[in-house]
């Protein structure tokens, strides 16, 4: 067996955390996070990268052809659960691995050599409780982190450093309470977060970290939120049981899909926000559209179902 203990003092708590040494492959605990990479600059080409809450990353190769991805490589640096994952770029290569932790920290690593193992892991600290959600824009590089200090941080990755902190402060915190959903335009101009508060705000991390606007809409706890690659449109999923798609320039709704009977966790569109795949808590992961807007709108197809897991679906 192996082991470690955490001792945090804000929350009065000492967790020990045994490992058993000849596990299976697999986490020891659920998975909260999943990202994919089609070409990265150590070499390889289709692999898998999962964060569970036994606090391990864990890399995966997908055989060419199909099959059971393999075991590559574990990366142990946090001591609390992996909440979320983002990969960032190089041109069309994937340079590094970015994870949110419920141990407040950001851990940065880019996998090397044959076997893709980091050499070093660079830690980010700014946030003051569980860091739950991550958000990276590819075209400008911008890489924006949220959690449950209610506070959104921009950061510069290449001094590994917070160039922007938005609701750093008691009084003007980016939302009443914890935030659980975080995009970012393509071109790093607009992140939008979404809270327990049921709200949706939107920032220019460009002005001083200017908020921009609210979506008001929803009901309960903002679960996902993605962006289109033209800034123009926004989908979001709610513990409300909806979907909604919105208008960023009219601040409105225009169309809502609510298909599951339980929560809807996560969700992934295309660059149009047209198409939108979700998933809930009753584990039905769906493939669906919404409709067009023509006057009168025609009747909206019926959900595909892509797959049902035994458990909730909280990231695609």
């Amino acid at each position: 067996w192996l082991g470690w203990v955490c001792m945090s003092a804000s929350r009065k708590s000492v967790t020990l955390t045994l490992l058993d040494d000849g596990a299976s492959e697999g986490h020891r605990f659920g998975i909260n996070a999943l990202a994919s990479t089609c070409a990265s600059a150590w070499g390889s080409s289709r692999e898998l990268f999962t964060g569970g809450r036994d606090g391990s990353v864990r890399c995966w190769r997908e055989p060419e052809g199909g099959g059971v991805p393999r075991l590559r490589f574990t990366v142990d640096e946090h001591t609390d659960w992996v909440n979320d994952l983002a990969l960032l770029t190089d041109g069309d290569l994937t340079s590094a691995v970015v994870s949110a932790s419920s141990d407040r920290t950001i851990k940065l690593w880019r996998p090397e050599g044959e076997t893709g193992t980091p050499s070093k892991c660079y830690t980010l600290r700014q946030h003051t409780d569980f860091v739950k959600v991550l958000g990276y824009a590819a075209d400008a590089g911008t890489l924006a982190s949220a959690g449950c200090d209610c506070c959104v941080v921009v950061w510069d990755v290449a001094r590994l450093a917070p160039r922007v902190v938005i609701g750093g402060s008691e009084g003007a915190r980016a939302h009443g309470d914890s935030i659980y959903a975080l995009a970012v335009k393509l071109d790093g101009g607009l992140i939008a977060t979404g809270a327990v508060d049921a709200t949706l705000r939107l920032w220019d991390p460009r002005a001083q970290a200017a908020a921009v606007g609210s979506l008001v809409g929803h009901t309960d706890v903002v679960r996902g939120i993605a962006i289109s690659a033209d800034g123009g449109c926004l989908v979001s999923c709610s513990s409300d049981r909806s979907v909604k798609l919105w208008s960023i320039g009219q601040r409105r709704v225009q169309a809502e899909l609510r298909p599951h009977s339980d929560s809807v966790f996560c969700i992934d569109v295309d660059e149009s926000c047209s198409r939108v795949l979700y998933g809930g808590r009753d584990g039905l992961v769906l493939d669906d559209s919404f409709a067009a807007h023509a006057s009168p709108p025609p009747p909206p197809p019926p959900p595909r179902g892509v797959c049902q897991v035994g458990a909730p679906a909280l990231r695609l």
